[in-house]
């Protein structure tokens, strides 16, 4: 289970081989591309749209397990969907029937996503962006910025020490719950939740109670204990306690294998610096 920090390393190799070649070949790092179907604008300086074009898609292995539980007419909802790394996948396997409501907040990773879509008109009608920061409760403030890029080819001063994330402004976005947008939506199904928020999934889930108990959708989240550490540890304890209250089984991602639903033992699998991608299925319909 590789660390970020290593993912990272390798990503820069990549970038500075990547750069050579394209340089004798007197192109840019900037491009648009064909990858597994969907059409991308990529920035080769950027780790989630470098590993998009090298490898086809961003987290290969974790398409594939989705693939498998996302049906034509489906209902997605993607929060943290970034530049839509996942979201174009989604609206793949919904197919034409199906909806895939993307969340972002950043004003940096909303545009990207949107000229992504731009590119996948079929796509893009089963996709609705919403630049909306899901809170807990109403009236919740939002954070200056979060992190939503990792740039691989170049030394920035403001890059997170463990994750080495970029921060970025959430200007034009939305404090809402997602109970609320549910409601506001008149959204009467929910199939599927991918949830990266890095170290906001607490935050997310507990205004997104009452829809998950009455649709009870697989959740594919991303378990990164160290992005807690310090003051905010609990709020990782606080996490998974939730979802064991709504009675979801935490299964591996990759190998289907179970996952403890328990914080300490949680942590004592997932080594330091690292995270576990896990799908949560829900005991009982």
């Amino acid at each position: 289970m590789p660390t970020v920090k290593q993912k990272i390393f390798l990503a820069r190799c990549l970038n500075q081989g990547l750069r050579w070649l394209r340089r004798l070949g007197g192109r840019g790092m900037q491009l648009e591309c064909r990858r597994r179907g969907v059409k991308w604008n990529l920035d080769l300086d950027e780790g989630i749209d470098l590993s998009i074009y090298v490898f086809g898609a961003y987290e290969p292995r974790t398409l594939r397990a989705y693939s498998g539980m996302i049906r034509p007419g489906d209902v997605v909802f993607d929060i943290g969907a970034n530049i839509g790394a996942h979201t174009m996948h989604f609206a793949r396997l919904t197919g034409a029937q199906g909806r895939v409501y993307a969340f972002e907040p950043t004003d940096f990773a909303v545009e990207k996503l949107r000229g992504n879509l731009a590119l996948n008109p079929d796509l893009a009608a089963r996709v609705s962006v919403h630049q909306c920061f899901l809170v807990a409760e109403a009236g919740a403030a939002l954070p200056a910025s979060i992190f939503s890029s990792w740039p691989v080819a170049h030394e920035h001063h403001d890059l997170d020490p463990e994750h080495l994330g970029k921060p970025k402004s959430l200007q034009a976005a939305e404090a809402i719950t997602a109970d609320a947008f549910v409601r506001g939506a008149a959204i009467d199904r929910i199939d599927f939740v991918k949830l990266d928020v890095d170290g906001h999934e607490d935050t997310v889930l507990r205004g997104f109670e009452q829809a998950l108990r009455r649709f009870r959708p697989a959740i594919l989240v991303e378990l990164a204990p160290f992005v807690y550490e310090g003051e905010n540890a609990r709020e990782f304890d606080d996490f998974i306690s939730f979802l064991v209250r709504l009675d979801y089984q935490f299964t591996d991602a990759q190998t289907g294998r179970p996952v403890p639903a328990d914080a300490a033992a949680l942590r004592r699998l997932i080594p330091h610096g690292s995270g576990l991608n896990v799908v949560l299925r829900p005991r009982s319909a």
